[in-house]
């Protein structure tokens, strides 16, 4: 009776391990000369994921934060990563983010941010990162009715990692909204992620090639101008 208990629990145990991993799925969408690869389970209030050309973008529906008559501050935060593997031939040149959604403030003391980090790594090198803040365009800070829009935008030049061959991108975003009388209302709200790589082709052995030959006929011939000036001098 005994080993039929452990049995049922061992039984029990791995059912729940093995249902665990088929819920955190790996996901891998293609791009245009990349591949964006993500677990499916850990995007949180991002929701689901959609690709265009070397772009991949979120509509989240739920990612916000709001205070009511002096409620005091509210945050709602959540953080993805992406592994982003460059197609054979190409090499990064850049990565940039667009956010964009819309705040209503109302009643003295009512306001809104939004905030956040890009992260950066060469899979390869994991200990050295490029951190990129987000920030609005603009200050949240119109009053009242409609909703206004807001947008944050960021760069991050990756020219000099051009032998990574797959990187890992953190995105971490902060909504905070704050009331400190009543009656009072702040929200903000986030409605578009998207994440577009650059890529550049890998140049061939031949144009190499090309190159060095242009550079050695440049030289030559500037060893021979210096030559000849000598000679008439």
């Amino acid at each position: 009776m005994k080993r039929m208990k452990t049995l049922t629990a061992g039984l029990f145990l791995l059912s729940q391990a093995l249902s665990g991993a088929a819920l955190a799925a790996s996901v891998t969408l293609s791009g245009t000369t990349v591949d964006f690869t993500f677990d499916d389970a850990m995007l949180g209030l991002f929701g689901p994921a959609n690709v265009s050309g070397n772009s991949l973008y979120f509509t989240p529906t739920d990612f916000e934060a709001k205070s009511l008559n002096g409620a005091g501050f509210a945050l709602t935060n959540d953080t993805i990563n992406i592994k982003v593997s460059a197609h054979s031939g190409w090499l990064f040149s850049s990565i940039g983010l667009v956010e964009k959604g819309d705040y209503l403030l109302l009643g003295s003391g009512s306001m809104a941010d939004v905030a956040g980090q890009m992260r950066i790594f060469d899979i390869a090198a994991p200990l050295v990162d490029i951190t990129t803040s987000i920030v609005s365009s603009s200050p949240l800070t119109q009053m009242g009715l409609p909703t206004h829009n807001w947008d944050a935008q960021v760069s991050t030049d990756l020219s000099a990692w051009n032998t990574a061959q797959a990187l890992n991108v953190t995105i971490e975003n902060l909504l905070l909204a704050s009331t400190g009388i009543s009656p009072s209302l702040a929200f903000v709200e986030k409605k578009f992620v998207g994440l577009t790589v650059v890529t550049a082709p890998i140049p061939e052995a031949e144009t190499y090639a090309m190159m060095l030959a242009g550079l050695g006929l440049v030289g030559f011939a500037a060893m021979r101008r210096r030559a000849a000036l000598k000679s008439i001098v």
